[in-house]
């Protein structure tokens, strides 16, 4: 049995509970678009109607980002932005799109976007499974596709305690590629230089966790979704878990 020595975890709904496909998710990004449009509105330049604003450009983003995933590329809000603003022609300059793609990923020059629109609590012990796996020797790192830029994101590790676990962090935003194509995963694993059979996924996606990392030789764990249950005929993962402490035991089995 090969021994483990590291662990890539997903972020959405694998360490953090989005709720993604329930309505309170797609509530939270309405409700960044509508703090956007706030500050389109005091440069002078927002459309008539804020919500209407808010749910265009919530769906709209959500579509682009989910149309670059299909191709495995990655993007983010900024290259977003410039394509919204350009469609309903409210001026795309630099300054103008930095400021609001701030405002869509941090919630402003207030404080962070957690305690403002997107309360991602961690899921059910996902501290103390960090801490275990640390304290076993194993090195750890996140592989997540995002539509925010790196510098939010390790913002909202940092915020929920959890930066300090991960010194490798690959987000589709700024490879430019994104689960499951191998790059992402082929980076992660140059960063900690580990090998593939030396390494486990996890994450809630089969394509893009666990085919993903299987296609490069890594070992893969499916951490189960409640409401969105993940079934294909084509790909299995190594190890099937419903909350984070079973972690643990899985890699036992697996090598670790």
């Amino acid at each position: 049995m090969t021994t483990l020595e590291a662990v890539f975890f997903d972020l959405g709904d694998t360490l953090t509970d989005l709720r993604e496909g329930r309505g309170e998710y797609m509530a939270r990004v309405v409700a960044r678009a509508g703090r956007m449009y706030d500050l389109l509105s005091e440069a002078g330049v927002a459309p008539p109607d804020r919500q209407s604003f808010a749910v265009a450009l919530a769906g709209a983003s959500e579509a682009r980002y989910q149309a670059a995933l299909a191709e495995q590329r990655g993007t983010d809000i900024f290259e977003v932005l410039r394509w919204f603003f350009a469609r309903e022609g409210i001026p795309a300059e630099d300054g103008l799109v930095e400021a609001a793609g701030d405002v869509y990923c941090r919630g402003g020059g207030g404080p962070p976007l957690h305690t403002v629109y997107f309360p991602a609590p961690l899921r059910t012990g996902a501290l103390e499974m960090l801490r275990a796996l640390q304290a076993r020797g194993l090195r750890l790192g996140v592989i997540s596709n995002t539509l925010q830029p790196a510098r939010y994101m390790d913002d909202h590790l940092a915020h929920n305690g959890l930066l300090a676990f991960f010194p490798a962090r690959m987000y589709s935003s700024e490879l430019r590629v994104a689960k499951p194509h191998p790059g992402i995963f082929r980076a992660a694993l140059a960063a900690l230089g580990v090998l593939p059979a030396r390494a486990v996924m996890v994450g809630d996606r089969l394509e893009a966790d666990v085919a993903g990392a299987q296609g490069v030789g890594m070992k893969s764990v499916l951490i189960e979704v409640a409401h969105r249950p993940e079934q294909s005929r084509d790909i299995t993962p190594d190890a099937r878990i419903r909350e984070l402490p079973e972690l643990l035991e899985a890699l036992d089995k697996l090598g670790g």
